[in-house]
């Protein structure tokens, strides 16, 4: 495939990930980053989701910011720090196949485990965030899909909607800027195609962001979350199945 072909299809699915952003406040890294890998390389695809989600993260942030669970980000954030760091190692030393492969089980089983798990939330104890964010930081850094962990974990302990999207987003906020500090000093920054593929693809971005807005009131919940999940699960197993 091209790089004219490669990047129109790239501007499709960030598209349509950023519109799920749009209606969600997340998510979009989730959709996205199985859908890439099987255009291009994780360490072309990882640094230009985090330079794109920089832009709309802080967007977002602006707006959000004073309502953030302070307490619960002081937990979450030092083990997620120490797990972004061993995550780093794994996308910059392991195999290309054998990543792809992981986040293929990943995706697939995610998908299924929100499609056909237990419903509901109960609280769970905090010191849970310790294990959890060492999991979903070293995710976080090699995939840059570390979302659901800390989606899961912060609506068990926040119960108002407001409060659980600032804190998610505080903490988006962090493992972006992480990972941007850490792939810069590594030098995937260097290459300039990532450059020129964050600056085009910004448009697809901002529109997809634009049409989430507008849906947002628009769609209902259970039937979106229906569509994702079963996106995630078909992108999952063909990254299984194509690297095998």
């Amino acid at each position: 495939m091209d790089d004219v072909a490669s990047f129109g299809l790239t501007a499709f699915i960030l598209f349509g990930a950023y519109t799920l952003f749009g209606i969600t406040g997340f998510g979009q890294s989730l959709v996205a980053m199985p859908l890439l890998a099987m255009i291009g390389s994780l360490k072309f695809f990882v640094p230009l989701m985090t330079l794109l989600d920089t832009v709309f993260v802080l967007w977002n942030m602006a707006k959000f910011r004073k309502q953030a669970n302070y307490g619960e980000l002081r937990v979450l954030l030092p083990p997620t720090i120490i797990g972004m760091l061993g995550g780093a190692t794994i996308l910059l030393t392991a195999p290309e196949r054998l990543l792809l492969l992981a986040l293929g089980v990943l995706i697939c089983g995610y998908g299924l485990y929100r499609l056909l798990g237990p419903k509901g939330r109960a609280q769970i104890n905090r010191w849970l965030a310790i294990p959890l964010g060492l999991v979903a930081g070293a995710i976080s850094m090699t995939f840059g899909t570390g979302g659901p962990i800390f989606v899961a974990y912060l609506s068990s302990r926040i119960w108002d909607k407001g409060e659980l999207r600032a804190t998610i987003l505080n903490v988006i906020v962090v493992t972006t800027t992480l990972r941007i500090i850490i792939f810069g000093a590594s030098g995937l920054y260097a290459n300039a195609h990532i450059w020129w593929w964050w600056l085009f693809a910004l448009p697809a971005c901002f529109a997809g962001v634009k049409l989430g807005h507008h849906l947002h009131d628009r769609l209902k919940s259970e039937s979106l979350l229906f569509m994702i999940y079963i996106i995630l699960i078909v992108s999952g197993a063909a990254l299984i199945v194509k690297n095998i």
